[in-house]
């Protein structure tokens, strides 16, 4: 009997391409978002409020990736937007996985130059335009969308990445700049604050390589990312002192935790998550130590996984 013949991929048709890029992304969906757990107690519940946010941990491993967890890259909802904190590799497909397209994002955020953090980035920004190639390429005007980077070495390295053959030249909705400690966005639905801190020492000039973010939401709520923070956990305070926080979203492995317990015990925060958490707080007997850990703060606490949800 004659063998089926298989169509080339080369003509595969657009319509053919869309219809099962789509039914292997709600496919995934299914798969790694169905295993989201629901929120620990305190500060973070879930709601079906059309004015909530929704924080979705695409991955919280630290530099060491395992089968279970991804390095560091937060999605974060609201308003009908939608914004990264963090791009290592594998967070397009583990965003996509979660039923929401690349182009659809509206800004990327990177705390600081280290590859489990930007890793991901530049096949990122290649999916951008070529999906939206794909699933707008009818239309004139592309959503463009914002990448904000931790100062001039890391902008440089990406913009030169792309002008290597093959990788993808950067799309004019591409908007990628630099940043500095201060106000670096702000759409009328989202404002994002960066504080410097000492996880990659400084420049020459003084400067840092890494920073907190405060995003402080329309709504009212705030929601502070600590990226990776120093051995002496120097988490810049200011956020706190200018009002309450209502998540914190804190790195758990550059320091030791007493250094923490220090710095945050009693400070004005709802709640505080954990990731980017080391191979320490997943071997056996983690839970009672965490817990030892947790009941040293004030406010609650968790150690969260990736695909794990919270809305605030």
């Amino acid at each position: 009997m004659e063998k089926p013949r298989r169509r080339p991929l080369s003509k595969i048709g657009r319509k053919d391409f869309i219809a099962n890029l789509t039914i292997g992304t709600i496919a995934t969906s299914l798969i790694g978002c169905a295993n989201a757990r629901p929120a620990a107690p305190g500060g973070v519940v879930a709601a079906n409020d059309p004015n909530a946010a929704k924080i979705t941990f695409i991955g919280t491993s630290h530099g060491a990736v395992t089968p279970w967890r991804f390095s560091s890259c937060t999605l974060l909802q609201y308003g009908g937007k939608n914004y990264v904190i963090d791009a290592a590799d594998g967070a397009v497909g583990r965003i996509m996985q979660c039923g929401v397209k690349i182009p659809d994002l509206d800004a990327v955020f990177i705390t600081h130059p280290h590859g489990d953090h930007f890793g991901g980035l530049s096949m990122l920004l290649v999916q951008h335009s070529f999906q939206n190639d794909v699933y707008r390429g009818k239309l004139k005007e592309k959503k463009p969308i914002e990448v904000l980077l931790p100062g001039p070495e890391l902008l440089r390295t990406i913009t030169e990445a792309h002008k290597l053959p093959y990788v993808g030249q950067l799309a004019n909705y591409q908007h990628i700049r630099k940043y500095a400690p201060g106000v670096i966005f702000d759409d009328g639905t989202v404002k994002v604050t960066a504080y410097g801190n000492d996880h990659m020492g400084r420049r020459k000039d003084g400067t840092q390589y890494a920073h907190s973010l405060l995003f402080e939401l329309s709504n009212g709520k705030r929601i502070y990312f600590s990226g990776d923070v120093s051995r002496e956990f120097d988490l810049p305070l200011e956020p706190m002192e200018k009002g309450r926080i209502d998540l914190l979203v804190c790195e758990l492995v550059h320091y030791p935790i007493e250094k923490a317990v220090e710095r945050l015990k009693g400070r004005a925060i709802d709640k505080i998550c954990f990731q980017h958490y080391g191979d320490q707080w997943e071997a056996s007997g983690w839970e009672k130590r965490f817990a030892a850990f947790v009941s040293q703060l004030t406010m609650p606490a968790e150690r969260v996984a990736d695909l794990d949800v919270r809305v605030v």
